[in-house]
């Protein structure tokens, strides 16, 4: 009898540590991009390099997440073989630095974001977000997950080189707001409402995005309980501001960039 109750107590201590629920640590993320899709100069379209691939962590415990980019050195120039090149110039690109820390008690979001040398610190409420839930599943980073689904609003901005267009209304078309799917798989083995950059509210952490039916896929690679918590910090450096007017200013610079025939995100090398 005593044999057997001990047999039961170890299953049972040993189940409680496969099912152990984890409530802080890190993820780390590779989102791979569609670089491609908003190209409509048709010589530029063919010197992109059809995606490219960035690193992200994200750091998270029941009080707050931070998510940012983690530099890689080492990745493999996008342009090598796609001669990345216009009339002799050769470019590099460069994907902007950010940092996201969202207060989760607060549901304030503090974002950091290196754009063309400038540093912005964006101070908001965090997005409320209509999710739609389903029974389907799958499993990321040996994690089961579930899916959700929403809708988001995105400005298109169609990306071509040459002189500005006199017509504005045909202007106005290319670039005019598009509704996209945003598909997700979250995972309640990390019973915390945290994701990347503003994706949040569901009942668990999410562990892959594909927005616009692959535009921008961000998936999980691995999962951590260790994690640098001296370092889940909120930003505090660059020009503080709105979200709406952090669009506003980013509209404009590409905007004027697409006028003067540069990519954002690309300097001369």
């Amino acid at each position: 009898m005593k044999r057997i109750l001990f047999t039961v107590v170890l299953f049972s201590v040993c189940m409680s540590g496969v099912f152990a629920q984890m409530k802080e640590g890190k993820i780390m993320y590779e989102r791979t991009i569609n670089m491609r899709r908003n190209i409509t100069d048709p010589e530029m379209k063919a010197r992109i390099p059809e995606t490219r691939t960035d690193k992200f962590e994200l750091l998270f415990n029941e009080q707050a997440s931070l998510f940012r980019t983690v530099p890689d050195e080492d990745a493999p120039d996008p342009f090598a073989n796609s001669g990345g090149d216009r009339g002799g110039q050769r470019f590099n690109f460069r994907m902007p630095e950010t940092t996201t820390f969202t207060d989760l008690g607060t549901q304030m979001q503090y974002e950091a974001r290196s754009f063309f040398e400038k540093d912005f610190l964006i101070v908001d409420s965090l997005k409320q977000i209509k999710w739609k839930l389903s029974d389907e599943t799958k499993n990321i980073a040996k994690h089961l997950c579930k899916k959700a689904t929403t809708t988001s609003v995105a400005q298109m901005m169609r990306m071509g080189f040459g002189p500005p267009r006199n017509n504005r209304d045909s202007a106005n078309a290319d670039n005019k707001p598009k509704e996209i799917e945003i598909v997700v798989w979250y995972t309640e083995d990390i019973p915390v409402a945290v994701g990347p950059e503003s994706y949040s509210g569901l009942p668990g952490a999410i562990l892959e995005i594909n927005s616009d039916n692959g535009g921008s896929v961000t998936t999980a690679t691995e999962t951590s309980a260790k994690y640098a918590k001296k370092e889940l910090i909120k930003p505090t450096k660059g020009e503080k501001m709105t979200r709406a007017e952090f669009q506003a200013n980013m509209k404009k610079i590409m905007e004027d960039m697409q006028q003067n025939g540069r990519m954002p995100g690309m300097r001369p090398n």
